[in-house]
Formats: structure tokens, sequence, C-alpha cells
């Protein structure tokens, strides 16, 4: 019977929509922002991992849904009215996040991917003028200073993205029609905020105190955007500039029974797999001091006397104690 009560809930919950698979929408032209009666496909894909079937989509625009059942959904001769957030969903799945697509009626813009930038991405942006009218000679702009003149061609091509992308982007071009010599158009300016794909790293060491003969460990801590959890980062250490330990996917170096040459200034660097984003975190000095555990340097030894009521008079119990525990030792006899 027990059996039979779980399998229904088995099949209750792979049937059960708000599933594991989550679809994710892109464009093609990858642009978030087009002219009026420009061509766009949007595409629901669906992550490898996702159990071959036969699936049905659904499509919504502004959260409501569309006709058609099929993976893309395309719209041909765009108007201000496609303008909106776009999400898909197949049977028994999530919903996907949306994706903002904006219908503008001028005769130029600067075009730019829809999902957020982050360091070490590559990043192009097209100056693109209505389709009706002929342009010439794209000229770039980053916070009003010109950053490059194209022509042919229209696109502005980064390889990889760092925080100094960061700027206020916009472009002219010369647009002609037949009958009229052309004049310059300017588009309308927008901002590239560039995302840390992790935090500057920062040096951590344990414990505060690294006692000769002691371990010690230290850590090279770091925080990845959430939205881009899945990156897989790689961590060196280095000892007044030279490494200590070589690239590999642990944030801490262990030192067992640290000697006097085991201190020093300790840096470490975080990198992507692939190396196209690096950061090394700042300084951080570390000196091995002298003594044991068991027999420390008597100056760095902290001394109180603590008044125990079933002790003899004039006996007291001396305590040494440091940040992280208090040890007892010996009673020893005063004539306080």
């Amino acid at each position: 019977m027990l059996d039979f009560f779980l399998i229904i809930f088995l099949s209750l919950n792979i049937l059960k929509p708000g599933g594991a698979i989550r679809p994710v929408v892109s464009l093609a032209p990858n642009w978030g922002n087009i002219i009026q009666r420009d061509t766009v496909t949007l595409m629901c894909n669906v992550p490898p991992t996702a159990p071959e079937e036969p699936r049905t989509y659904q499509w919504y625009k502004d959260k409501r849904p569309l006709d058609g059942d099929q993976q893309t959904l395309e719209i041909q001769s765009s108007a201000i009215m496609d303008t909106g957030d776009y999400q898909c969903q197949i049977s028994a799945g999530d919903i996907s996040d949306p994706i903002t697509l904006n219908v503008t009626n001028t005769y130029l813009i600067l075009q730019r991917p829809p999902s957020a930038i982050y360091e070490g991405d590559p990043l192009t942006l097209r100056c693109h003028h209505n389709k009706e009218f002929v342009g010439f000679k794209a000229h770039f702009y980053k916070d009003n200073k010109e950053i490059k003149s194209q022509f042919p061609d229209s696109e502005f091509h980064v390889d990889k993205v760092d925080l100094n992308t960061t700027g206020r982007y916009k472009c002219t071009k010369l647009i002609t029609s037949p009958g009229n010599p052309g004049y310059t158009e300017f588009s309308d300016e927008f901002s590239v905020s560039v995302k840390e794909l992790f935090s500057s790293p920062k040096m951590k060491v344990t414990p505060h105190m690294v006692l000769e003969g002691g371990d010690m460990t230290v850590t090279c801590d770091t925080r990845p955007d959430p939205l881009r959890g899945g990156t897989k980062l790689q961590f060196s250490f280095f000892r007044n500039g030279q490494t200590v330990r070589g690239f590999s996917e642990s944030d801490t170096y262990r030192v067992k029974s640290a000697q006097q040459e085991d201190s020093g200034e300790y840096t470490c660097e975080v990198r992507t797999k692939s190396g196209t984003v690096r950061k090394i975190s700042d300084g951080f000095n570390v000196q091995i001091e002298t003594g044991t555990k068991e027999n420390p340097d008597p100056h760095d030894v902290c001394y109180t006397y603590l008044e125990l009521s079933h002790f003899p008079k004039g006996n007291k119990l001396q305590v040494s104690h440091d940040e992280e525990s208090v040890t007892y030792a010996t009673v020893k006899n005063t004539n306080i």
C-alpha cells in the first residue's frame, strides 16, 4: 500500500507545472531595440538536459498569452505595438524570464544586446538606420568623445569588456534618400553598464596570530554574481610575489607547521576558467610568531588573577589568555 501511494506522489511531482525545465528566450538578430518595419525572430530555447519528448510552446507578451504553439515567434515588419516583454513556456515547465523588445519609429538608433553585460563578455553596438533610407559612415561616441569611425561597416565591437567599458554611448550617420543630398542623423544616447562577474578578492588569514609550528589557512575571498553563479573560478596564491600554489578551484591555501620562512606578504589571483577575467587582491602581511601553543613567548601572554572562594586565603589562581581561549595555569602562593 505504501508503494502505491509513493508512485502516486512521484507522478504528481513529475506532472506538476513549474518543474525544473525553464526555457530561455533569445532574439535573432540579437538586438533589444529595433526600428519600425524591421523583422525579428524570438526563439524559445530549452536546456540541453531537458528530456527529449513532444513539446508544446506558449508565448506571452506583457504576461498575456499569444496565439501559436511553435518554438519560434517571428515578428515581420514590426510596429510600435510590438514593444513589450516576451516570455515563453513549454508543457509542464517553468515560464522563462522576460526579454524586452523596444520598437521605435525613427531614422537612426544605436542597437545593443538585450541581456545584461558582464566583465569578459564580448560587446557589439550597431549604428542602424531606417531601411527606407541609405546610410554612410557611422561615428561612435562614448561620453561625448568619438571612439571610432566605421565605413562601410556600421558596428563597433569589443572583444572583452571590463568595468572601464561602462559609459554613455551614441552614434551618428549620414542619411540620404532619393532627391535628398543627405544630412547627419544622431541616435539617442544610452548607458552601457558592465556588471562585475565576481567581486575583487580579499585575503583572509586564520588564526589571527600564527605561531611557529602551528597551522595557517589563507583564504581568497570573492563573491560571484548570483545571476552568473555557474561561472567556474580558479585561484592562485603568492608570497612576496612568488607563486606558492598554482591555479586550482580551491579558494584556500593551507600551511602545516608554519615556519619563519612562511612570513611575508600574501596575495591571491582569481580568474575565470577561460582566463578572460582576472583580479588580484591587495597584499596581506603575515608574520609567524616565535614560540608554540605549549610554550608561548612570555611577552605574548596576558596574565590576570581570579579570586576563588574554595582556595585557602592568600592563594590565587594565575591564568593566561589570548583572543580565543583562557588557559588555566598553576596555583601560586602570594603574600597579597
